[in-house]
């Protein structure tokens, strides 16, 4: 009995032992080491208690009046007419794009539909050469294929002969927004009637584009109390690169250049936004340093799956396979030390 029982004494000892090496190794801090010594580069002002005021009402206005025009264009009629091509008119092209010679049928259409001014094209100047012409005219065009289109990376930095018919143009029909309007076209008897259903049903978009406004106005602010020393020149190439890759697929559909796409967008240059984007992360590397912010193995594992999501991955293999654990770990703590700006900012809303 003595012995069994002595048994079961160290059976116990030694699944203790197990038990906390094992909670150990889940609360061991994972080790990371970011890119630069952001001490070189930028000194950190206040961080916590930002005061912001944000204009939420201008955000929903915003977002509401974007959706009535969406609306307004699904509900357009389009008569047709012999004049010239202009903005916001239907236009019905038939076109062949050549290259070394040789039509591309990936390049070409014999009957595309588009809204001169709305609807962009995959190749810059393409719509430009559109305007003014009449249906029947034809006109040929030479331009050059862009990088960054999916399936077409053969062809980037080449030039391509567009041979373009003007099949058909049709002039729009738009209906005035009155209450005859939303009565007939979406059920409610009056403009505002139709305006607050439209608010109710936007509301996660609206909250989410607030919530962005909140977040946007804090982090410019940050950076404002922050003292920016200079930047560190491979990590300025390295962001330019990627945020290249990023946007020229987005200032393609636009018909701009990454410059002007950052400057209708954001109100900046391509360059000016790269280097926010950099002291942004300095600042935030500063404020995981100050606040001694860790990821231990156990939050790296718990929280992987919803960080792959948040970041557009519903698989967390294919996750850590494109960025690999450290580039994961040290984003997780720049969250964190995001997280410590807002939940301390102070924000009014108009």
């Amino acid at each position: 009995m003595k012995k069994s029982s002595l048994l079961k004494k160290l059976s116990s000892a030694v699944l203790v032992a197990v038990t906390v090496t094992g909670l150990t190794a889940c609360n061991t801090k994972i080790k990371v080491t970011f890119d630069c010594n952001a001490n070189d580069y930028v000194k950190l002002g206040q961080y916590k208690g930002i005061e912001v005021t944000v204009d939420s009402t201008s955000v929903r206005d915003s977002l509401v009046a974007e959706k009535m025009n969406n609306d307004l264009e699904d509900v357009t009629e389009y008569s047709e007419v012999t004049r010239e091509a202009r903005e916001d008119d239907r236009l019905t092209l038939v076109f062949t794009g050549a290259i070394g010679g040789s039509t591309i049928d990936g390049f070409s259409s014999d009957s595309y539909t588009m809204v001169l001014g709305k609807d962009e094209f995959i190749i810059p100047g393409f719509t430009d050469a559109l305007y003014g012409m009449k249906a029947g005219e034809q006109k040929i065009v030479t331009l050059t294929v862009p990088e960054g289109i999916q399936d077409a990376e053969d062809y980037a930095n080449k030039r391509i002969v567009y041979e373009i018919t003007m099949a058909k143009v049709e002039q729009p029909i738009v209906p005035m927004i009155t209450d005859a309007y939303a009565k007939e076209y979406f059920g409610y008897d009056t403009v505002d009637a139709y305006r607050q259903a439209l608010i109710d049903e936007m509301k996660d978009t609206i909250d989410e584009n607030i919530a962005n406004a909140k977040k946007q106005a804090v982090l410019e602010k940050l950076q404002e109390n922050a003292e920016v020393k200079g930047y560190p020149e491979d990590i300025i190439k390295t962001k330019s690169e990627e945020f290249k890759k990023s946007i020229n697929f987005y200032s393609m559909m636009y018909g701009m250049n990454e410059n002007e796409y950052c400057i209708d967008r954001y109100g900046i240059s391509f360059d000016e936004y790269v280097k926010r984007s950099v002291v942004q992360q300095l600042i935030m590397q500063l404020i995981i340093e100050k606040e001694n912010l860790t990821v231990t193995e156990y939050e790296y594992k718990g929280d992987l799956d919803a960080f792959a999501e948040a970041n557009g991955y519903s698989d967390e293999e294919k996750f850590v396979q494109e960025f690999g654990r450290d580039k994961i770990v040290q984003n997780m703590l720049l969250q964190k030390a995001v997280d410590v700006v807002m939940d301390s900012a102070v924000i009014t809303e108009e």
